[in-house]
């Protein structure tokens, strides 16, 4: 038994897939590539795959990641070929290799956000504001008081073909996670978003997660 490491980009219409329904398209993607995937012990046996970060609905993705263990010898490359084979539309595997640092470490992502039209000097002074106060759920269904610009690590605006683009940086992970609709509500409850993607994701010292 060895561990081995997905990722993937989720684009176009999965988007609108929940993380529980990608689950099980990742279930039959392994059975339908006949990929000797390890199973749980114990009463309630599965196949372990363990996602890295659950994607938001309507959120794109080029930096997916997913875990599970083989029981066999088959390469990293005759996995990636499988599943690459029976992957759905907006689905495309981008990488089977090896995993080296844990979930846990995932700290930070980038965010690619398309706003439908031209907002660029209003989207920039809020951002440049000292503090950015908001009221975020806690998990355990709390509310609590936050400085949004605190959490930001970096950001840019531009406008593009009469839309406004804004590529941030925000903590996410299992310690601490920061939605991009959470900025995007507070600075207006009036925005049409016509694209959200997560671009990439790092760890604590801002080197790409692998």
């Amino acid at each position: 038994m060895r561990p081995v490491r997905i990722y993937y980009n989720k684009t176009g219409k999965l988007k609108y897939i929940s993380h529980l329904d990608i689950n099980r398209v990742m279930l039959r993607m392994i059975r339908r590539g006949k990929i000797d995937v390890w199973f749980t012990e114990g009463f309630h046996q599965h196949p372990y795959v363990n996602f890295a970060l659950p994607l938001s609905l309507g959120f794109e993705s080029e930096s997916e990641a997913v875990d599970m263990r083989i029981n066999d010898d088959m390469t990293n490359d005759e996995i990636m070929k499988r599943l690459s084979a029976v992957a759905p539309d907006g689905m495309e595997i981008t990488a089977v290799c090896d995993p080296i640092k844990k979930f846990s470490e995932i700290a930070y992502a980038d965010f690619y956000i398309v706003i439908k039209g031209e907002c660029k000097n209003a989207l920039n002074d809020f951002l440049s504001q000292p503090q950015i106060i908001v009221q975020k759920t806690t998990k355990k269904g709390g509310i609590k008081q936050i400085d949004l610009k605190e959490k930001i690590v970096k950001y840019s605006v531009s406008e593009e073909d009469g839309d406004t683009e804004l590529l941030i940086t925000l903590p996410a992970g299992t310690q601490e996670n920061i939605n991009p609709n959470l900025i995007l509500a507070a600075f207006s409850d009036d925005l049409s978003i016509k694209r959200v993607v997560r671009r990439a994701i790092y760890d604590s010292e801002m080197n790409i997660f692998a």
